[in-house]
């Protein structure tokens, strides 16, 4: 994947389009006429299966061979790159031509996606349910009206700021594997000391504003802020400027003033970054759970290199973080001429030989976390997955329980710049006053749900800013509705 289908990556890209808006300037002619929700036309063309899935490429080759022979039907298999994914569904959907079955690169609101004719409902058996875990499919994310529009498959359970490291130069030169923010700066300074012209401390996607600001988001809240993506869960209101983001952001600075980030690491992407680091002469990388899988794909030699300590915290306190309901991981098009096998196609995701073979292949963690155990896996993906049903706890949604609140959430205009943009100009030197520059995004996001609740209000809805609020929230606990 190696992005986890982020809607607020997509916003972002987007720029200040209202949801709305972007989706209604895709929609092209709407679906062919070939298509619908039901029976199809009885085609004999292959079904397209689309996905972003960078550590999924093989397998997924491979099981479009499998299922076109277990179907009878041909089954063509697509990946695209994270950072082109959404401009080519955007283009497929303009030409009425969607893939049958593709992955959630857009993270849009379901209820956006389904009236804007994106999505087909799945018809999925009892069995096909029955395979997943309880609770996998939840009204206003995967459902709509108790219909089933979003297949779950991944965990929701997860961070993304993994803090991975080379096994050879940690033997080198002696570090532990970090814990905190000192624990890491220690170990870069350790390899910098080496000073061997070959040999850098750390690198970043530095270049990828979005995979930056979910980082920090994710060091923000294993740092202590009571919320996510600035937004808290208590009381509902933005608070960007709360310590835990100022001190995630300075100890990036700190690392980048030192001199201890390989030159060019400011314009990287994520591929770039990885692969650079995968070359085997950088010390440190943040990235998600799915990088054993990303890097097999670059240069699988060094996946047994590979080391991780899990998330930072600041000073090494137990680590709590929170995520939402299971989101949806794939879609079927509403044009698709064959619904009955894509259908099947989808349902074949939820076998336990698909299961393994996908957790094996060590790019997302699969729903069920357990599977893991059984699948062939490196040690430090075990460790992260066994973190991950410690530490991650499901955090409270207003669309869960109030359904409605999509309505808002489909007027969203992004704001730009956000907080990875932010990062950047901080780290760059091109802003000087960082808690005022993200004091003055708390105003920008509140006028952001302020304006989309008040435009799904006069379209008919009935909802307010009491709806993110959640004073019953507990930190360290599962929240239940």
């Amino acid at each position: 994947m190696s992005n986890n289908f982020s809607r607020r990556g997509f916003l972002t890209a987007a720029g200040a389009v209202s949801v709305g808006g972007l989706l209604a300037a895709c929609s092209g002619s709407g679906p062919s006429d070939g298509g619908g929700d039901g029976g199809g036309d009885g085609s004999d063309a292959a079904i397209r299966w689309w996905d972003h899935f960078g550590g999924f490429q093989d397998l997924h080759k491979e099981w479009a061979t499998t299922q076109t022979e277990a179907l009878g039907h041909p089954v063509e298999y697509t990946y695209n790159q994270v950072s082109q994914a959404a401009e080519a569904l955007q283009l497929a959907q303009q030409a009425s031509q969607l893939p049958d079955v593709y992955s959630n690169v857009l993270g849009l609101p379901l209820s956006a996606l389904v009236e804007a004719g994106w999505l087909a409902e799945i018809p999925f058996s009892d069995d096909a349910k029955a395979a997943l875990p309880e609770g996998s499919f939840v009204e206003g994310i995967t459902m709509l009206d108790g219909k089933v529009y979003g297949m779950p498959l991944l965990s929701d359970r997860q961070y993304w700021c993994c803090t991975w490291f080379n096994t050879d130069i940690q033997e080198q030169v002696g570090f532990e594997g970090p814990t905190d923010y000192d624990g890491l700066l220690a170990a870069l300074r350790s390899i910098a000391d080496l000073g061997d012209a070959e040999i850098f401390p750390m690198t970043l996607a530095l270049g990828d504003a979005g995979r930056m600001r979910d980082q920090v988001n994710d060091l923000a809240q294993y740092g202590g802020f009571p919320g996510y993506n600035g937004q808290r869960y208590d009381t509902g209101a933005f608070n960007w400027d709360h310590d835990s983001y100022v001190n995630a952001i300075e100890l990036l600075k700190e690392i980048n003033d030192n001199g201890w980030l390989i030159p060019g690491t400011n314009q990287f992407a994520v591929p770039d970054a990885r692969s650079t680091w995968a070359a085997g002469s950088i010390g440190f990388f943040f990235d998600g759970p799915w990088s054993p899988g990303g890097v097999r794909n670059l240069v699988e030699e060094f996946v047994p290199l590979m080391g991780t300590s899990g998330i930072l915290t600041p000073n090494g306190e137990p680590r709590q973080g929170y995520r939402g309901a299971p989101s949806p991981v794939w879609f079927m098009a509403k044009n698709s001429p064959n619904p009955d096998i894509a259908t099947q196609l989808l349902e074949s995701f939820t076998t336990e030989d698909y299961l393994l073979k996908m957790t094996a292949a060590m790019d997302q963690p699969p729903l069920n976390l357990d599977i893991v155990a059984e699948a062939d896996v490196t040690e430090p993906y075990k460790y992260l997955i066994d973190d991950f049903t410690k530490v991650v706890y499901r955090a409270p949604e207003a669309v869960v329980r109030k359904p409605e609140v999509s309505a808002a959430l489909g007027n969203y205009i992004p704001v730009d710049p956000h907080l990875g943009s932010i990062i950047q100009g901080y780290l760059a030197g091109e802003v000087s006053d960082l808690r005022g520059d993200l004091a003055e995004l708390n105003g920008k996001f509140e006028q952001m749900i302020d304006d989309a609740v008040e435009k799904a209000n006069a379209d008919g809805s009935d909802i307010s800013r009491a709806d993110w609020e959640f004073p019953d929230w507990t930190p360290g606990q599962d929240y239940t509705y």
